[in-house]
């Protein structure tokens, strides 16, 4: 299977003029083309490596849409700008850990769930006052624009300052312009410590949560993607990936 996630990986990190218009199929090609946005700076799901796109998310991708028989291209971007090229048509799906919320599923689509994790709060390493989500109120919370986190934060009390991408808000929260933040526990599990920032996760994990690739409701990409998942999940191609990134299992 690596050879396979390897082969995809150097065809899918191109980007070709398929992205601008954003049109899911290539008439002109033996293969369907979907083209993904993703954020590239949010390790260990989405992140770049000497220039090669890679991580949990990317991985799982690139195996299903092989399997579906279609062919993935990515747009990087910052995350605040995913949804809206999402919706502009200039991207066909998002693969970037997006939460399946009511909210988001009035208006778009998912893939059956490729991940499942929780929340959990951070601070500087000298903090503590802060003890978990119930900590929160009237405390200013770093978070990137359009993340659930930023509205958990918001829920709990919070004022919100958004950021370009994760190490951003580490980099403030460790030097004491912010009093938290919050991220997803496998980022916290496998990411944190190699950050280096003076920072530590509090509290219990909350607000458990499923991941699925979204697209908009009108995409006829799911369904074959969907197939795809379940026998990755079947015969234990999940498994070994989640075990890569993580040494553990996270479909499920």
């Amino acid at each position: 299977m690596k050879k396979t996630l390897t082969s995809v990986l150097a065809i899918g990190a191109s980007v070709g003029l398929l992205a601008a218009c954003g049109n899911e199929t290539d008439s002109g090609a033996d293969e369907a083309v979907i083209t993904v946005g993703t954020e590239a700076t949010y390790p260990p799901f989405t992140y770049k490596e000497k220039g090669e796109l890679m991580g949990y998310d990317i991985d799982v991708l690139n195996e299903a849409a092989e399997r579906a028989g279609y062919k993935v291209e990515y747009e990087a971007m910052d995350f605040k700008g995913l949804v809206p090229a999402l919706d502009a048509e200039r991207i066909d799906m998002i693969a970037n850990q997006m939460s399946i919320t009511p909210e988001r599923e009035e208006k778009y689509a998912f893939s059956d769930p490729y991940a499942v994790s929780g929340a959990q709060v951070i601070v500087g390493s000298d903090n503590n006052d802060i003890q978990g989500i119930d900590d929160l109120d009237g405390k200013v919370v770093g978070s990137t624009q359009g993340s659930v986190y930023a509205q958990m934060a918001e829920e709990a009390g919070a004022e919100v300052k958004f950021y370009k991408g994760a190490n951003q808000v580490l980099q403030d929260l460790e030097v004491g312009r912010l009093d938290a933040a919050l991220n997803d526990r496998l980022f916290i599990l496998t990411e944190l410590e190699k950050t280096g920032y003076d920072v530590k996760a509090v509290g219990d994990i909350f607000n458990t949560s499923e991941a699925g690739f979204m697209t908009r409701q009108d995409s006829d990409v799911l369904d074959k993607l969907n197939d795809a998942l379940a026998e990755m999940k079947e015969d234990g191609t999940m498994k070994e990936i989640g075990e890569k990134y993580f040494g553990e299992d996270i479909s499920q």
